[in-house]
């Protein structure tokens, strides 16, 4: 134990000796996404607890072992919306597939003219569309694959209403393991939106109008969790993030799960940090006719906005 200790101690000191991540285009695949994982930090690259773990590392669908529907929504000021869907299903010999949707857009923006008159309201969308496969060829080994299709769209732009949108392609890839030795800990390490990019053709709109692009950048993640077995109500996790390998950011996470009597249920408790901003939330386990069902939530602090984000998402196992 005290060498898993010292193991993930050093892992945890290196995470956080990173820097925090600047804005890109696709910012709103990288706005992290459930309520556990915001509580965590979003440091679960190597997480192999939870489906909603599939949107960080592709490897961890592979440990899904019941049919789930997962959904859920951020409550976010400045009229901006954030929504997700997703289904997971196992299949044999440690393989699974899921799928889902991500909403995301703002609302009520004003136009005025030149005298400072109102003339109408629009709104801005983008929208992700995702196919995962996560399979596990060795006991140690997970290693898993997510393509997606990433649609945007500016509002209206004149009498006709005309807009210009964005449809294009990209991809995730990821890997989680675990050393024969040392069980209790698991790494990740995972590459998301790859080829990932925003492309724009406005010749529709304006006679002059013109082709452009905003090319996406790749979201590498290391990670390590830790779920000692002197206290298996305990788990750590801790992440290291790079856009393009230029910027840094880190999180980390710890989580309590206390069991009720007769399996009918648990709750939980979590804490972390997101390149220095706290995160905290819990969780709720219970059963309905026989069927479990998750409930979490999770408060955010940001600098960023009005107030800060709170998130709240479900689970319902079938």
């Amino acid at each position: 134990m005290k060498k898993q200790f010292t193991i993930f101690i050093l892992i945890t000191a290196a995470f956080l000796a990173a820097s925090e991540t600047a804005g890109y285009a696709g910012a709103f695949l990288r706005y992290g996404l459930d309520a556990r994982s915001e509580s965590l930090g979003r440091a679960v690259t190597a997480d192999t607890h939870s489906a909603y773990s599939v949107f960080f590392n592709p490897a961890a669908a592979s440990h899904v072992t019941e049919k789930q529907v997962l959904c859920g929504m951020k409550i976010l000021s400045m009229d901006r919306n954030f929504a997700y869907l997703s289904y997971a299903h196992p299949l044999n010999r440690g393989a699974t597939v899921s799928g889902g949707i991500l909403y995301t857009g703002t609302g009520d923006i004003e136009g005025r003219d030149k005298y400072g008159d109102q003339f109408a309201t629009y709104s801005y969308n983008e929208n992700l569309f995702y196919l995962n496969f996560g399979l596990r060829p060795k006991e140690f080994l997970s290693i898993g694959v997510t393509a997606k299709l990433i649609w945007a769209r500016f509002p209206e732009f004149d009498h006709s209403e005309e807009t210009v949108s964005s449809i294009t392609f990209a991809y995730d890839i990821g890997a989680v393991a675990v050393l024969p030795k040392y069980t209790d800990i698991s790494f990740g390490l995972s590459a998301r939106n790859v080829k990932g990019k925003n492309s724009w053709d406005s010749s529709d709109v304006w006679s002059d109008g013109s082709s452009s692009y905003d090319y996406f950048p790749v979201s590498w993640s290391a990670g390590a969790a830790w779920n000692p077995s002197f206290n298996r109500e305990l788990s750590f996790y801790a992440d290291i993030n790079s856009v393009d390998l230029k910027d840094y950011g880190h999180g980390f996470g710890l989580e309590w799960i206390r069991n009720f009597e007769n399996n009918n249920g648990s709750i939980a408790f979590r804490a972390g940090t997101v390149s220095g901003w706290l995160s905290l939330g819990f969780g709720y386990e219970f059963v309905i006719s026989g069927k479990k069902m998750i409930v979490d939530y999770a408060y955010t602090h940001e600098d960023i906005s009005v107030w800060d984000p709170h998130t709240v998402s479900w689970r319902f196992y079938f």
